[in-house]
C-alpha cells in the first residue's frame, strides 16, 4: 500500500495540490459529532482513510477590495471536485474493489483538523490551516476511501501563536483557535435574514461585501509564500454594480454563475452594500461634506 499512497500523492499533486497527506479514520471518527459520523459512514461504508489535499488560491498580494480573495475566482466546490474526480478514478483503477470518494468543503469531516493531523499544514489560531508554500490561502479537498493506506503525519502542529490574527479580527471572533460565527465578519456577510444591531455595526465598519481577509493578511506565516494560485482562483475581483444587486435572485445567480459568492443569493450582498453605503453617508455627514451621486461599483462602498 505504500506504493499506492505515493501514487495518490502524485495524482493529487498533478491535480494542483501544493500539499497532501493521509489521515486515519480511527482518529477522525471518535472526534466527530454523531450526525457527521453517521453521514460519513453512510457515504463511505468501511471508511478507513481520508486523503487530504490543499489547493492554493490567490493570496494577499492582490489588490484589496470588497470581496474576499477566496471568492473572486470560480466556486471552489465545483473546481476542486473537477480536479479530484480523475484522481479518484485513477486510484480505483489501481486498487480494484476499493472506493475513493471526492469531497470539497461540504464533507462531514473536521477538515482542518484532519489535514493538520496528517501533516498537510499547521493549525492556526484563526482556525485555518497554514501550509508551507501557500500559507492559509488554500482550499481543502478530500478523497475518502476504504483502502488501508499508510497514514502520514502525527500530532497536530500549532502555529507560532503570536496572536496577531486575534488582534486584527474586527469582531473579536477569534479565541484560542475557535471562531465565533456570531462575531465573525466573514460569516456575517454571508448570512441571510435579520442581524442584531451589533452585527449590523460590524458590517458597516468592516468594509466588505463578502468575506474577510484580515486574519490572513496579518499572519506572519503567510509571508514568503511560493505556491502559485491555480488558474481558476487567480481572477480579478468582479465589478459588482448597483444594477447587479438589483437583479432578482435567479437572474443574479445566472449573471454570476460559477462564483463562490452566489451560493446565498443576492440578498446578503444587497444588504451588505446598503449598510456600507449608510456608513459612507454617515461619515460624510459627520465631516460636513455633501453626499455624492450613486456609486456605480458597489465594491467601492465604504471606501
Amino acid at each position: 500500500m505504500e506504493e499506492i499512497l505515493l501514487r495518490a500523492g502524485a495524482l493529487l499533486t498533478q491535480a494542483g495540490a501544493c500539499a497532501w497527506g493521509c489521515a486515519d479514520s480511527a482518529w477522525l471518527l471518535p472526534r466527530m459529532r454523531e450526525e457527521a459520523r453517521e453521514k460519513a459512514l453512510e457515504q463511505m461504508p468501511g471508511l478507513k482513510r481520508l486523503l487530504c489535499a490543499a489547493f492554493p488560491y490567490a493570496r494577499g498580494t492582490e489588490r484589496a477590495g470588497r470581496i474576499s480573495r477566496y471568492a473572486r475566482g470560480e466556486d471552489y466546490h465545483r473546481a476542486l471536485l473537477r480536479r479530484l474526480r480523475p484522481a479518484a478514478e485513477a486510484l480505483e483503477a489501481l486498487c480494484p474493489g476499493a472506493v475513493f470518494t471526492p469531497w470539497a468543503d461540504s464533507s462531514p469531516f473536521p477538515e482542518v483538523y484532519a489535514a493538520a493531523r496528517c501533516g498537510v499544514g499547521k493549525l492556526g489560531k484563526n482556525g485555518l490551516l497554514l501550509t508551507r508554500t501557500a500559507g492559509s490561502y488554500v482550499f481543502l479537498g478530500f478523497l475518502a476511501t476504504d483502502a488501508p493506506l499508510p497514514v502520514t503525519g502525527g500530532d497536530i502542529t500549532p502555529c507560532r501563536g503570536c496572536g496577531l490574527c486575534e488582534k486584527a479580527c474586527p469582531g473579536g471572533a477569534l479565541r484560542d483557535g475557535a471562531v465565533d460565527p456570531e462575531k465573525c465578519l466573514s460569516a456575517l456577510t454571508q448570512r441571510r435574514g435579520a442581524l442584531t444591531q451589533a452585527q449590523e455595526r460590524l458590517l458597516r465598519g468592516g468594509g466588505m461585501l463578502w468575506g474577510c481577509d484580515r486574519c490572513q493578511l496579518c499572519c506572519p506565516e503567510n509571508h514568503g509564500l511560493t505556491a502559485a494560485p491555480l488558474p481558476e482562483f487567480a481572477r480579478a475581483e468582479p465589478p459588482l454594480t448597483e444594477a447587479d444587486l438589483a437583479l432578482g435572485d435567479r437572474a443574479f445567480r445566472r449573471r454570476f454563475t460559477g462564483r463562490a459568492f452566489v451560493w446565498r443569493g443576492v440578498q446578503p450582498l444587497r444588504r451588505n452594500a446598503a449598510l456600507l453605503q449608510e456608513s459612507k453617508a454617515e461619515g460624510a455627514s459627520a465631516d460636513h461634506m455633501p453626499r455624492g451621486g450613486n456609486e456605480e461599483r458597489t465594491n467601492n462602498y465604504g471606501k
